[in-house]
């Protein structure tokens, strides 16, 4: 018994392969005529497995368990997502400058205050109807910008045109 020969008839059983030229040492070593004789010997002794009586029930039940934890999973897992997406939001929303002294505004959270533009030992007679007028001004309105001036101009064009001596 030459135990290289042996180690290559295992491996040669153990992948598969034809043994070729170790036909000659399989019929001689007791050792390796039972080691090809075991296949053979595992197949005749296998038989077919019962699962037994209500195995697709119990395999529907336990699948539909997994599907409702896993929809359960998914629905915790967005809402969590959700209410942290809502957070972080609220956040940014809230958030306020480092320096409370250089603080954004918008022009129309602005309250108009009349200024006085000269100073007071500068100032000038300011003609009263010009006084009305910046009194009752709306500065909160005028502030922005609401208005599409294509809109605007398009209508002008005759009017521009006239103004420039050319006829339409």
């Amino acid at each position: 018994m030459s135990e290289p020969n042996c180690d290559l008839v295992a491996e040669r059983l153990a992948l598969g392969e034809p043994l070729g030229e170790l036909d000659a040492h399989t019929a001689s070593c007791e050792r390796c005529k039972r080691l090809c004789a075991l296949p053979v010997r595992l197949a005749n002794t296998g038989h077919a497995a019962d699962p037994g009586i209500g195995f697709s029930s119990r395999v529907t039940a336990g699948a539909q368990h997994r599907i409702t934890v896993r929809r359960r999973n998914r629905i915790v897992g967005t809402s969590l997502m959700s209410m942290a997406a809502a957070a972080m939001l609220v956040l940014v929303a809230t958030h306020h400058a480092e320096d409370p002294g250089v603080a954004f505004q918008m022009p129309s959270l602005v309250k108009y205050k009349p200024a006085v533009m000269q100073p007071q030992h500068e100032q000038r007679e300011v003609d009263p109807d010009v006084r009305a007028l910046v009194d009752i001004a709306d500065v909160d309105r005028d502030l922005h910008v609401h208005t599409h001036w294509g809109r605007i101009e398009k209508p002008l064009r005759a009017y521009k045109a006239v103004l420039e001596g050319n006829q339409p």
